[in-house]
C-alpha cells in the first residue's frame, strides 16, 4: 500500500490586486507543498504542519478557501487552498519555495484529475 499523501497551496492577495499562489521549485518542475500522512492527525493538521515547519508560515494569518481533491497515478490526495494577505507575509521564501503566476498554477493542475469530492476512506 502507498503511502498517503496531502497538499496544499497559499493564495496570496497582494496589495495591488494581483493574485501569486506558493509552489516549490524542483529540477522536475513546480510543484505543491506536499507531505506524508501521519495517521495521527487529520489531513487539514498534517499540511498545516508541513506549511508551518517548511514553509515558515504563520498558520494563523491564513485562511481555508478550497479543499479538493486530486488524482495522480490512481492516487487521490486532498489538496487544500489557503489564502493571505501580502500584509501577513513577513519574510522571503527559502527551501525552493517561490509565488508563483496563476497561470502557473493553472499549468500545475493539468497534470492531475481534479474531483471536487472529499475523500472519505
Amino acid at each position: 500500500m502507498s503511502t498517503q499523501l496531502v497538499a496544499g497551496t497559499i493564495m496570496l492577495n497582494r496589495a495591488n490586486g494581483e493574485k501569486k499562489f506558493l509552489v516549490k521549485e524542483e529540477q522536475s518542475g513546480q510543484h505543491f507543498v506536499t507531505t506524508k500522512m501521519n495517521q495521527e492527525y487529520t489531513s487539514l493538521a498534517n499540511i498545516l504542519q508541513a506549511l508551518k515547519l517548511e514553509v515558515l508560515v504563520d498558520i494563523h494569518s491564513m485562511d481555508l478557501v478550497e479543499l479538493t481533491t486530486i488524482c495522480l497515478d490512481d492516487r487521490k490526495i486532498p489538496l487544500y487552498v489557503f489564502e493571505m494577505e501580502e500584509t501577513q507575509w513577513t519574510h522571503e521564501l527559502e527551501n525552493g519555495y517561490t509565488w508563483a503566476k496563476p497561470s502557473t498554477l493553472r499549468n500545475l493542475l493539468k497534470n492531475f484529475s481534479i474531483s471536487d469530492v472529499p475523500i472519505f476512506e
